[in-house]
């Protein structure tokens, strides 16, 4: 039974800060966030260098198609780099992809911050674009992978909060660069974006990153995947009844696979259950980038704001994603986009008539109205969901095609909506809200809960109830099969989570 684990004995202390293990866990966990730092860095990049005089004086003030040429090179690359780094995360492990994306981040952020023509900018974004597509496909796995199935779901719901971070940062750093006359205005900022790269990728040069235990059972080191999964959910305890019953649900999930090296992405298409994971895992990527369009506001303290509020609400949501599950959050946030975006679109449209300032004013509550529900739904649970429903062989395949959809999307925004907008104004804004009404209906009939599951049970819901009844049977037969290791046998439990050897 789906959630079953929950009463499973284990050597882990229930408030998680209390324990060893489970605070190691947690801060492989927050290093692994600072993997998405600079995509939400560079959504408040741009539009903060565009206020910097430095930048548009060095760069000839760019504008119209120069700069969407601009803004999209870093989307662009999103569209074609995922598989690859899908293969290296299945052959050469998590750790290695991101390593390989951190290092072409670092070199795009090297050759942005010390160009000296325009062409040298564009194509060092395309640089960071590209290894950050690197880490947005890897890192999601590798975060529900590691996470203790009793957090899971919180971690996994936080992990895009470090986006807001990044784009506060970049925000409030640009501010700053407005009265600087220097070169270096526009240079520190384009260098600081590889921040949350060099964070992540120097603790896993430090060796502290722990490899996904999936991926060492699926390349011959089980006993060093059981040894990973005790080190981070019970204090080494391998014996540990909930760490037992992990392994051999991995077992069996692997054993049902032919091999993540070997599963080409035609296996979306074959059955039933892959066709559906691919359908949500597309709608997913596409509605979280054409879910809703607002014109950015022109006061960098509004776009400082709307970034610290998804901060709070993101982190705020992910406290109810066990408790009220993923659907709830699904639905509310999808109905409540479209409700506070139809006011939005009435607003504007009285506004486009009248040119009355007191109803352009009356516009601003309701982005961040809007922004709350895009946040606990979109931002909260997207990445999450395409990463949990997903079975081990398909997992950096599906985030694979779920960042290059992403990418068609984002460059779609960039060059389509300031031109619909250009010709009709807001009356562009009712595709939206059809798009909107459509994930609505979408969200209710594909969109399964996966509450209490461990990552192998959630994986499994597409293929029907009876697909993850079978799986949990089977790993509780082969935990109860599963012989101890002698060495382990004496260990116990004490306060504050720590192990320690009786014999």
């Amino acid at each position: 039974m789906a959630g079953g684990f929950a009463e499973l004995q284990n050597n882990a202390n229930p408030i998680w800060y209390r324990d060893k293990g489970l605070r190691k866990m947690s801060l492989h966990v927050v290093m692994i966030f600072f993997a998405v730092f600079t995509f939400g860095y560079d959504g408040a990049y741009l539009n903060g260098l565009l206020i910097v005089p430095a930048w548009g004086k060095y760069f000839g003030n760019p504008a119209g198609q120069d700069l969407g040429l601009i803004t999209a090179s870093f989307y662009f690359p999103k569209i074609i780099t995922p598989p690859l780094a899908a293969w290296i995360s299945d052959k050469y492990g998590r750790r290695v992809s991101i390593m390989v994306g951190s290092v072409v981040t670092l070199a795009g952020g090297l050759l942005g911050a010390f160009s000296t023509s325009r062409g040298q900018f564009i194509g060092g974004r395309v640089m960071v674009g590209a290894g950050q597509a690197f880490h947005q496909a890897v890192a999601p796995p590798l975060l529900q992978e590691l996470a203790h199935p009793r957090v899971r779901g919180i971690v996994g719901a936080m992990y895009l909060g470090i986006f807001f971070v990044g784009s506060i940062f970049s925000a409030f750093l640009t501010l700053g660069m407005i009265n600087w006359d220097s070169e270096w205005a526009w240079r520190l900022p384009t260098l600081l974006q590889v921040l949350g790269t060099i964070i992540i990728s120097s603790y896993i040069l430090a060796g502290q990153m722990p490899e996904s235990p999936r991926w060492q059972l699926r390349n011959g080191r089980g006993d060093r995947a059981l040894k990973t999964l005790a080190e981070l959910h019970a204090n080494g305890d391998e014996n540990d009844e909930l760490v037992r019953y992990e392994f051999a649900e991995m077992e069996e999930s692997l054993r049902a696979d032919e091999g993540a090296a070997t599963v080409s992405y035609l296996e979306f298409f074959r059955t039933h259950g892959n066709r559906r994971r691919l359908l949500v895992t597309c709608v997913v990527a596409a509605g979280a980038q054409l879910g809703g369009i607002t014109e950015p506001p022109r006061q960098a303290g509004i776009n400082a704001g709307l970034s610290i509020w998804g901060l709070v609400c993101v982190m705020t949501a992910a406290q109810f994603i066990d408790r009220l599950g993923r659907r709830v959050l699904w639905m509310q946030g999808l109905i409540g986009m479209f409700i506070w975006f139809s006011f939005i679109t009435a607003l504007s449209g009285a506004f486009a008539s009248t040119g009355s300032q007191a109803i352009g004013t009356a516009v601003i509550p309701f982005l961040f109205l809007f922004q709350m529900a895009n946040t606990t739904s979109f931002t909260t649970v997207a990445y999450m969901y395409a990463t949990e429903i997903n079975p081990y062989a398909l997992r950096s395949k599906a985030l694979s095609i779920y960042i290059s959809v992403q990418g068609v999307a984002l460059s779609f925004n960039q060059y389509v909506n300031p031109i619909a907008l250009a010709a009709i104004a807001w009356k562009y804004y009712f595709v939206f809200s059809g798009i909107q009404i459509f994930l609505i209906v979408f969200a209710w009939f594909f969109f399964l809960e996966t509450r209490g599951c461990t990552i192998e049970e959630a994986s499994l819901l597409y293929d029907g109830p009876e697909a993850v009844a079978r799986a949990s049977e089977k790993a509780a037969q082969d935990t109860h099969d599963m012989p101890a290791k002698k060495e382990d046998a004496e260990q116990e439990f004490v306060e504050g989570g720590d192990v320690r050897r009786t014999a």
